[in-house]
């Protein structure tokens, strides 16, 4: 379908009381409106706008957020400017609202998806001698004889022009590469092949690997972008680099004009914030991926399945990790990295421990005294802290995640409680001024290992607990373009250069 990325043409609103300006660019995306009044905007929501582009195509403009407002005057009369940042810019062939749920499907394609498959058994290139290539020429020749005569079109003569060594750009015809159901769909990836007739310029296939969700029920935008959002950060981590949206497409319960097809309407949408964080191209080597989904269709899909239908008590703590993970090195990153540990749901924590009589009748004297206190945050504090006695500490549940480690990688990982117990301590200095058990800005190099150590363990225990099979990734033998296999491969390094320095 045509595209409008860097659109930037007349917009003319439904009424046509307002025409303007829209250009489609990103964060940088804008709507201004002109007319003889501003336009009417709710001061505490955003607001949809529709209308119409230059080349006659619809468009739903959602969630736009009112960025000022300019008056011109010519001589006695004024024009008065409205500017808007949509958040969403649907185009297509009918208008969308933001709380309708008429989205069936949503489509899209981003930078890197093609580095996760390796494609070997879909497009290849044979090489049959003269006699076969004649053979499959005349087969394509007949049955393209029976479709001309069943249509009444003029038939072909018959002259291939075949010479020693013929060479068959091929595809398998394999549209659906792997799938899986989930509670909010079926989740797959699919091949999209495009090709233009031989001249002789040449010919070739062309292919797009497309990500798709197809929902059970129709979604509003808001739940279909999550949901896709959700997918995205799995295959981000798989592929271990943030990776750019390349074209979103909606398939909508509203059926096609075309009289001879009766088919779902699609739509293209551009998403003003999806890309606001990535950066570079980034090389990346089949061998690192941590899920390949045509090399283990089967644990790719588990994987998937359990990371959708997780999605709800998940959610937190996977969009903290993606926040740190894809950061710089700072002290914003390695209290993120703790966070991600504080937010997980008690299903993936450890079992708390229950206070002996003793201790708990102390507790109780405690709450008691400091409940009859005036109202104070050193109150307040003290109370928070009684709470959580008894209950999983962040140790606690970073040394959880780590157990799952160690039993899958066996002594891969030796001491590996040692890195993680001296993020927790500096993740304190920063938070709550306790002492460091290092200097963290002259010793970068392990400062950064025990940011490392605590985002490897909490994404890779995750994983583990979905289905994936680390020894076996492991075991294929890593290079670094994927930052958990650089971590592997300097693993021994880096513990032994943190005991020296942590044992002065």
């Amino acid at each position: 379908m045509p595209t409008h990325e860097q659109y930037n043409g007349i917009f003319l609103s439904t009424d046509s009381k307002f025409a303007g300006l829209l250009n489609i660019a990103g964060a940088d995306s804008t709507l201004k409106l002109v007319g003889k009044s501003f336009w009417e905007h709710p001061e505490t929501e955003y607001s949809d706008i529709h209308g119409m582009l230059n080349d006659g195509k619809k468009v739903s403009l959602l969630d736009c957020v009112l960025h000022g407002r300019k008056q011109h005057r010519f001589d006695e009369n004024s024009q008065l400017e409205s500017i808007f940042f949509p958040n969403y810019v649907v185009v297509g062939e009918e208008f969308i609202r933001s709380n309708e749920p008429v989205i069936q499907a949503i489509r899209y394609h981003f930078d890197n998806v093609n580095h996760l498959l390796s494609g070997h058994e879909t497009f290849q290139t044979l090489r049959p001698n003269p006699t076969e290539i004649r053979e499959i020429l005349e087969m394509d020749h007949q049955h393209n004889d029976k479709i001309a005569e069943q249509y009444g079109w003029p038939k072909r003569p018959f002259k291939p022009q075949i010479g020693e060594h013929p060479h068959l750009l091929y595809f398998s015809g394999l549209w659906e590469i792997v799938a899986s159901d989930t509670k909010i769909g079926k989740v797959s990836l699919t091949n999209r092949t495009s090709h233009s007739a031989g001249s002789a310029a040449g010919i070739g296939i062309n292919n797009e690997v497309t990500a798709n969700i197809e929902f059970t029920e129709p979604k509003t935008l808001d739940v279909a972008t999550h949901a896709l959002r959700t997918l995205h950060g799995l295959l981000e981590l798989s592929l271990g680099h943030r990776q750019r949206y390349r074209w979103i497409e909606l398939e909508l319960t509203h059926r096609t004009k075309e009289p001879t097809h009766n088919r779902p309407q699609t739509a293209r949408l551009y998403w003003s914030l999806c890309n606001e964080r990535v950066k570079g191209d980034p090389a990346i080597s089949l061998n690192d991926i941590l899920l390949c989904p045509d090399l283990r269709p089967e644990e790719f899909a588990k994987v998937t399945t359990g990371w959708m239908n997780s999605a709800e008590t998940m959610g937190d703590p996977r969009v903290r990790f993606a926040t740190a993970f894809f950061g710089s090195y700072s002290i914003n990153r390695i209290v993120g990295a703790a966070n991600m540990f504080d937010l997980l749901p008690e299903s993936h924590a450890p079992k708390t421990k229950e206070a002996d009589a003793s201790l708990n009748e102390a507790m109780l004297q405690c709450r008691k005294i400091f409940t009859d206190l005036p109202n104070s945050f050193a109150r307040q504090s003290v109370l928070s802290t009684l709470g959580r006695i008894g209950k999983a500490s962040l140790r606690d549940k970073i040394y959880h995640c780590c157990d799952k480690i160690i039993e899958a990688a066996g002594d891969k990982f030796p001491e590996l409680y040692l890195p993680c117990n001296h993020a927790v301590l500096c993740r304190n200095h920063y938070v709550h001024g306790s002492k460091g058990s290092f200097d963290y800005q002259k010793n970068f190099t392990e400062f950064a290992f025990i940011v490392d150590t605590l985002e490897f363990v909490f994404a890779v225990s995750d994983l583990i607990d979905l289905g994936w099979d680390l020894r076996r990734w492991m075991n294929e033998g890593k290079s670094m373009t994927h930052s958990f296999g650089a971590y592997i491969i300097n693993y021994p390094k880096n513990i032994s250069r943190l005991k020296n320095l942590v044992s002065k």
